[in-house]
């Protein structure tokens, strides 16, 4: 096979919308939630109020709460609406004096469930507190809003509703938002679970069961499973469960139960998406360049040259797309076709040969054109990648070749797979030959084992298995 370029049917779909992008429009996951309420009049939803906007607030969510967010010299009421149609789910709460004078609670109540009924706001959640009733609430104009379920106080048998405590309310609410965990302080890392919760939320809203079929099939606690069940956030909650890598057993198992919610375009992609969960997340970071990994915005000067003690290709495409966390269109990836061309030249010329062959694939150069500087140049935000094989080259020419190409292409990671064995370059292992000799040598570490490399191999072969109706291979394999 030629030189791979992740899987060309992959990257043309990972670049197409998902056909849900989150409630409010928003290509990112965050999730903002807009609260109405009469604390200003009402204690009890005062208690309320300042039990539920910090637990909301630890567990990731925006929260607007207008006595907070509007400045002085603020029009109120824009803004008011602007966040009444940005959010992605609300809280109503009503009190005995918010019921008796409704006001402004009514009208963003109204404005709400329309947004709500038009399938345009996830969830709307009504909480009343204190010594009122639904009967009274309706009376006074909130019968669209009653039409849902509303989370109300319940007082004991002998306990007046004015003497029950309102943070049953509290309790009773935040429940139905699951916690988001996007506090990992990496964007990739929470793009990747944005786009893995999409196809989570097709999922649930064609098929609630089968999705909570999938999150059973993972081996979730009782406690995630309740936070599966929540009303909001539970398909990023669960997404960020199946890239932690300490489920990746179950992941084809817990996909094939979402067929019956997904299409076959959605299944394949949401399996390429969460299959590069399996690799080790330090070990992954070796493959990016040593100034990406320490955030600096300076461009890359040059890159390391990879020793992995890995066998096949396939497994450093897979530490490639975990280190970026799989974003689309962030490198290219390729290798050589296997044995080289019977000619008069050495062998490192070659392989030399063969090499620059690849590049103007990897590098996308057009047919006929020289690959020189004229038509190849370094592209911000974008890596590039060739990996040899050490089983089918003698690694002291590939130690030649790598040093020839990085001297022309300074960005270009050239990864060496050394089938097994585990460098330790200074210790007496003369299996890399003369590959420390060259400038910024990397090993990755920690290196991985050839029954790691073995179960990850099978769990893709399953995880293909689960979409082959489809007739296109999730991942691609270098034969």
């Amino acid at each position: 096979m030629g030189p791979l370029h992740h899987n060309r049917w992959y990257d043309s779909q990972r670049t197409r919308r998902v056909d849900t992008a989150g409630c409010s429009g928003r290509d990112d996951m965050n999730r903002r939630i807009f609260i109405s309420h009469g604390a200003g009049r009402d204690a009890c939803v005062r208690v309320v109020l300042d039990n539920i906007v910090p637990r909301l607030r630890a567990n990731d969510y925006e929260v607007f709460v207008d006595v907070e967010e509007l400045r002085v010299g603020d029009e109120w009421n824009p803004v008011l609406y602007d966040e009444m149609y940005r959010c992605d789910a609300a809280i109503v709460l009503l009190g005995p004096e918010t019921v008796a004078d409704p006001r402004w609670v009514r009208r963003e109540a109204d404005v709400l469930i329309g947004r709500f009924k038009v399938g345009g706001l996830a969830a709307v959640f009504p909480g009343i507190v204190g010594n009122v009733t639904t009967a009274e609430a309706r009376k006074q104009g909130f019968d669209a809003l009653l039409s849902l379920q509303a989370c109300k106080q319940a007082p004991g048998v002998d306990t007046p509703p004015e003497q029950s405590d309102p943070l049953q309310v509290a309790d009773r609410i935040v429940a139905e938002f699951s916690p988001l965990g996007a506090r990992s302080g990496d964007p990739g890392a929470c793009h990747w679970a944005g786009r893995v919760a999409r196809y989570l939320e097709s999922a649930r809203r064609r098929s609630d069961g089968s999705f909570l079929d999938a999150a059973r099939r993972l081996g979730l606690s009782k406690a995630e499973l309740m936070h599966v069940k929540a009303r909001i956030g539970a398909e990023l909650f669960l997404s960020y469960r199946m890239l932690s890598g300490t489920l990746c057993e179950e992941l084809p198992s817990a996909v094939d139960l979402l067929k019956p919610a997904l299409g076959l375009d959605q299944l394949r992609q949401l399996s390429a998406e969460v299959m590069p969960s399996w690799v080790d997340h330090e070990a992954a970071r070796s493959f990016l360049p040593a100034q990406a990994v320490a955030g600096a915005g300076d461009p890359v000067a040059c890159s390391p040259l990879l020793v992995f003690n890995a066998f096949d290709e396939w497994t450093a495409d897979q530490y490639v797309r975990r280190a970026l966390c799989n974003a689309p269109d962030a490198y290219s990836l390729g290798t050589l076709e296997r044995g080289l061309p019977e000619d008069d030249s050495s062998a490192a010329e070659a392989l030399e040969a063969a090499c620059r062959a690849a590049l103007r694939q990897i590098f996308r150069v057009p047919p006929r054109m020289p690959l020189d500087s004229r038509t190849v140049r370094e592209r911000a935000g974008f890596l590039n990648y060739l990996v040899l094989n050490g089983a089918d080259h003698d690694l002291d020419d590939v130690a030649v070749v790598a040093a020839s190409l990085r001297r022309d292409f300074h960005w270009l990671v050239v990864v060496v797979l050394t089938g097994g064995i585990e460098p330790g370059f200074g210790s007496g292992c003369d299996g890399p030959g003369r590959l420390h000799e060259i400038l910024d040598t990397a090993v990755v570490v920690p290196p991985i084992t050839m029954e790691a490399e073995s179960a990850a191999y099978q769990l893709m072969k399953r995880m293909n298995a689960v979409v082959q109706d489809s007739g296109t291979p999730v991942m691609s394999e270098v034969s």
